[in-house]
């Protein structure tokens, strides 16, 4: 007897779930598309405007981050006095190896950043072109 209560306790709250889940996502458009191999695909569809706006976006926030990097990277650099107090002060040793760390690691995010910008940066121009084919062939002398 309790097991079937158990049951039923199981499956109500399951049906509870799932069914505010599936009327979410009623709502969004789906785009329809055949591939090349006859699957048939449904994809959401997306507002290229607002996509290429929030990447630029995105985009500009990353350069501001860029150019606060750049600073922070030029000041933890390894200076000439930095060189006398390793050399003067007991522990300088671990002075310079902290020192030496912090600025690895500002300029691996700097990096890391330049890339993202860089690859935000191709998003864009992918994005932003024409969506008519181009059909590209290759001359032969």
């Amino acid at each position: 007897m309790t097991t079937t209560i158990t049951r039923l306790v199981i499956s109500i709250t399951t049906l509870i779930a799932v069914l505010p889940l599936q009327t979410a996502h009623a709502e969004q458009s789906m785009l329809t598309m055949i591939t090349p191999s006859h699957f048939i695909v449904q994809l959401p569809e997306v507002d290229r405007e607002s996509l290429v706006e929030r990447i630029a976006t995105l985009r500009s926030q990353l350069i501001a981050r860029k150019q606060a990097l750049v600073q922070n990277v030029a000041e933890r650099q390894l200076k000439g006095s930095d060189a006398i107090l390793t050399a003067i002060l007991p522990g300088g040793l671990l002075y310079a190896g902290f020192k030496k760390i912090r600025y690895e690691q500002a300029k691996n995010e700097l990096d890391r950043i330049s890339a993202d910008i860089e690859e935000f940066s191709d998003d864009l121009i992918a994005m932003q072109t024409p969506s008519q084919q181009i059909v590209a062939a290759a001359l032969q002398p």
